[in-house]
C-alpha cells in the first residue's frame, strides 16, 4: 500500500530541516574543522558542534554573511574587519574569510581554556569558565548552553559515525 501525501517533508518531519542543516554544516567544514580540532588536540564534533550551536547549523546571518561560526566579538584575533550584529547595535562582530579563519580566532581567544578537554561536558564547562558562555542570559549568555551543546556535540559525533 502506497500512501501520498501532498504534504512537504518539512511539514510532516521538521527535525528532517535541522538534520539537513546539520549535515550540510559537517560536510561543508568538516576538513577545517579538523585543523582547528588537531591544534586544540579536541575531537572534531566538539569543534563542529560549537559552530552548529553558535550559527544555527550554519544558517545564521553572522555566519552566512560574515563567515563568523563561534560568534567572536570584534576585536578578534584575524578579523577582516568587523560589522554590527545589527543596524543599530554597539556590539560588534568580527567578520572573516572563511570556516578556517574564523575557527582560527576562536581558538587563539579561547584555545587554552579548551585545550586537550575532548569529553563533551568539560569543554563546555571550559567555554563557560572562560567567558565565551556565561549560561546566564542575564549577562548575555544562553541558558541551559553547556547542556544544549553536549547535545549538539553528540548528535554530530552520531552524524559523523553513520
Amino acid at each position: 500500500m502506497v500512501i501520498h501525501c501532498s504534504r512537504p517533508d518539512s511539514l510532516l518531519y521538521p527535525h528532517l530541516q535541522v538534520l539537513k542543516r546539520a549535515m550540510l554544516l559537517l560536510f561543508s567544514h568538516i576538513l577545517e574543522a579538523a585543523v582547528i580540532a588537531q591544534k586544540l588536540c579536541l575531537p572534531v564534533e566538539n569543534i563542529l558542534g560549537l559552530a552548529a550551536e553558535e550559527t544555527q547549523y550554519g544558517q545564521g546571518r553572522i555566519a552566512s554573511t560574515y563567515n563568523n561560526y563561534f560568534s567572536m566579538h570584534a576585536p578578534a584575533p584575524g578579523q577582516l574587519s568587523d560589522a554590527p550584529v545589527s543596524g543599530t547595535s554597539k556590539v560588534r562582530v568580527a567578520v572573516y574569510s572563511s570556516f578556517l579563519q574564523s575557527g582560527e580566532s576562536f581558538a587563539a581567544r579561547f584555545g587554552k581554556a579548551v585545550m586537550g578537554k575532548r569529553d563533551p561536558q568539560a569543554f563546555a564547562q571550559a567555554l563557560m569558565m572562560s567567558g565565551y558562555n556565561s549560561g546566564a542570559p542575564r549577562t548575555g549568555g544562553r541558558a541551559g548552553f553547556a547542556k544544549y551543546l553536549i547535545d549538539i556535540i553528540n548528535a554530530v559525533k552520531g552524524r559523523m559515525e553513520c
